[in-house]
C-alpha cells in the first residue's frame, strides 16, 4: 500500500480522494498547498501541510505525491511544483481509473486518467498530465508533459501535442497535426490544422489567435 499526499485543498482534491479510496488499495494520508494558502492545519479530516515544510511532516521516503490538481497559471504552476517536488526527492503517483481503456504502457509519472478514457495503441502520455473523464486519444498520438484534458476531448491519430496545452471540454483535434506548447483550445473547438505555440483556438468561426495564450490565460482560467 502506498501512502499519498495530494497537492491541493479544494474540490478537485476532494474528488480525487474519493477515486483513490474507492478504486485503489492505496491511502491518502494528507494534503499540501503553498504556505500562502495554508490557513488551517487540516483538510478533509487529514493534515494539511505547507508545501515549503512538507519534508518535516511527510518525508520523501514515506509518501508519494499526486498533483497539483489545477490548471492555475495555464499549467505552468503544475509544472513548477512537479519539478520542484522531483528536485526535493519525491516520487509522484500515477492514478489510472479501472474503467479506462488503456492500450499503451508509455505513461509518465504524476498522471491522472479518470473514468471512461480511451488510449489507443502506441499512444504516449508524458509526465504530469491530467485526463479528466471520457476522453479519446487516437493511435500513435504523443501527449507531452503538463497537458490538461478537461473531458470529452477527442484527439485523432498521430497527433503531436507539445507541453502545457489546456484542452477545454468537448474539443477535438484531427489526425496528423501538431499542437504547439502552452496553447489553449476553448470549449467546443476543432483543430483542423497545426496550432502554433502559445495560441488560442476560439469557437467563433473556429478562429485562431496566434501568440495570445499567455495574455488571456489568467483572465479565462484564473
Amino acid at each position: 500500500m502506498t501512502d499519498i499526499v495530494i497537492f491541493g485543498a479544494g474540490q478537485f482534491a476532494e474528488v480525487l480522494t474519493v477515486y483513490l479510496e474507492q478504486d485503489t488499495n492505496d491511502k491518502v494520508v494528507g494534503y499540501t498547498v503553498d504556505n500562502l494558502y495554508c490557513s488551517t492545519d487540516t483538510f478533509n479530516g487529514l493534515p494539511l501541510v505547507a508545501w515549503e515544510n512538507l519534508e518535516s511532516h511527510f518525508p520523501p521516503s514515506q509518501v508519494q505525491l499526486l498533483g497539483p490538481i489545477s490548471y492555475r497559471g495555464a499549467n505552468r504552476f503544475r509544472k513548477d511544483r512537479f519539478l520542484e517536488g522531483k528536485s526535493r526527492g519525491y516520487a509522484f503517483y500515477t492514478f489510472i481509473h479501472p474503467s479506462a481503456y488503456i492500450y499503451s504502457n508509455k505513461i509518465g509519472e504524476n498522471v491522472i486518467i479518470l473514468e471512461g478514457n480511451t488510449l489507443q495503441p502506441f499512444v504516449e502520455i508524458g509526465d504530469n498530465c491530467i485526463l479528466w473523464s471520457h476522453n479519446h486519444v487516437g493511435h500513435h498520438t504523443i501527449i507531452k508533459a503538463h497537458n490538461f484534458l478537461c473531458g470529452r476531448v477527442t484527439i485523432g491519430g498521430n497527433v503531436v501535442i507539445e507541453e502545457g496545452v489546456f484542452w477545454a471540454g468537448c474539443t477535438t483535434a484531427k489526425d496528423n497535426i501538431n499542437i504547439g506548447a502552452w496553447s489553449f483550445l476553448t470549449p467546443g473547438t476543432i483543430a483542423l490544422e497545426n496550432i502554433p505555440e502559445d495560441s488560442i483556438l476560439v469557437r467563433e468561426k473556429n478562429r485562431l489567435l496566434k501568440k495570445a495564450a499567455h495574455k488571456h490565460y489568467k483572465k479565462l482560467l484564473g
